[in-house]
């Protein structure tokens, strides 16, 4: 289904056909480029939306070798990166905590631990992590998204995961040393 959509637009500039396409896929590209961009909604909308437009200008350059999502991830990354070249300020939006039941309150807990542990990484390096264990992108895959060789994405993954497992045995001593 998805390629017959593709292939409408690539043929008939068909914008009905784009618009099926972006509301299938803009779930994963927001989701991605919010963890990017450390909860920035704004920036991260924007970061979106120039990722939809810059896709339906260059679709004729899509030739499906791989997932179309993954070739909107390699779009939406090089939006990111381009944000920071241009010194795009970073801010932190603070998760409201609105729990009633503990399931609520231990996801929140969850997801602001790990939106701390992902501040200290590199944005290259939390794009990696957020492809592979988010959105489930092969390490072929991911090293098309972002332009690198296959090992390098392998070792980033791997110094990734190392760094965030010291900064999480960092921050779970510092805890248990003020108890």
């Amino acid at each position: 289904m998805e390629s017959k959509l593709v292939e409408r637009v690539q043929r008939d500039n068909d914008h009905h056909a784009f618009e099926q396409l972006m509301r299938q896929n803009q779930s994963p590209i927001r989701q991605f480029l919010r963890r990017l961009t450390l909860q920035n909604q704004a920036i991260s909308d924007e970061l979106a939306q120039d990722t939809f437009l810059k896709a339906f200008v260059h679709i004729k350059t899509y030739r499906g070798e791989g997932k179309f999502l993954s070739w909107l991830f390699k779009i939406a990354y090089q939006q990111f990166v381009s944000s920071i070249r241009k010194k795009t300020e970073q801010t932190n939006v603070e998760v409201e905590d609105k729990a009633d039941d503990g399931k609520f309150e231990h996801r929140i807990v969850a997801e602001k631990t790990v939106k701390n542990l992902l501040v200290h990484l590199k944005p290259d390096e939390r794009a990696i992590l957020l492809l592979h264990f988010s959105h489930d992108l092969t390490h072929q895959e991911i090293a098309i998204v972002m332009q690198i060789p296959l090992g390098t994405v392998k070792t980033l993954i791997r110094r990734s995961r190392l760094k965030l497992k010291s900064f999480a045995e960092v921050s779970n001593s510092e805890k248990t040393n003020e108890k």
